[in-house]
């Protein structure tokens, strides 16, 4: 039987990702629901029966809220939590100073992985019955001032490559965006319903496989 979606919310860089990852799943996406459509909708008030919104976001509409936060999303600006990585981007390549809150931490999460848990969720057989709110984020703690320092060595290095300009000293110093993880300011969401409903999809649960240093690249890829 042939899944029918319908995509409510702006047009934006996840609604296309989005998009694109349930065509290729063989789901069908209608303008015009049913009343078997299923109803997703992106940060909107509209009644729907699965709402994603952005972390923090207080709109409740549904009766499956997935709320995502720091979510990576390499193409361009956007407000599902990402802005600040192009603003340090755009420091970065005017030689500005490092972010003012260099203690602050973020729990990146890449939009392949977020929306390929959302489709697990979407394909198993007690999606009808998911309720409830659902926090989704990466599961490691990253510091602003570690992942600043990660996206100047990547930019240094492109900059190296085309430029032919590499020496062994920018070759080998890699920072390890892990070394000044502090967890403890700023709680994690809470994973662990997430983690069931995945268990229970017939999944491994939620283990985020894009690693951090990946994102940064395609974001490098897709801006420069």
């Amino acid at each position: 039987m042939t899944i029918e979606v319908n995509i409510i919310g702006e047009n934006d860089y996840f609604y296309e990702a989005l998009k694109d990852r349930l065509i290729r799943a063989g789901i069908l996406i209608v303008e015009k629901p049913k009343l078997s459509t299923i109803k997703i909708g992106l940060d909107t008030d509209k009644d729907v029966d699965i709402l994603i919104v952005p972390g923090l976001t207080s709109n409740t509409n549904s009766r499956l809220v997935i709320s995502i936060y720091d979510l990576l999303i390499p193409e361009g600006k956007n407000k599902w939590g990402s802005d600040i990585l192009f603003e340090w981007l755009e420091n970065i390549k005017k030689n500005n100073n490092k972010p003012l809150n260099v203690d602050a931490i973020h729990y990146w999460v890449h939009i392949r992985d977020a929306i390929e848990a959302i489709l697990v969720l979407l394909l198993s057989e007690e999606s009808s019955i998911i309720k409830g709110k659902l926090n989704l984020s990466g599961r490691r703690a990253w510091s602003n001032d570690s992942v600043f320092e990660e996206l100047e060595m990547l930019l240094l290095r492109y900059t190296n490559s085309i430029n032919y300009s590499h020496t062994l000293e920018s070759l080998s110093n890699i920072p390890d965006p892990v070394k000044k993880n502090k967890k403890y300011i700023r709680e994690r969401p809470d994973l662990s319903l997430l983690d069931k409903e995945l268990l229970r999809a017939g999944g491994d649960g939620w283990h985020p496989l894009t690693p951090l240093r990946t994102g940064l690249m395609e974001l490098l890829a897709q801006n420069l």
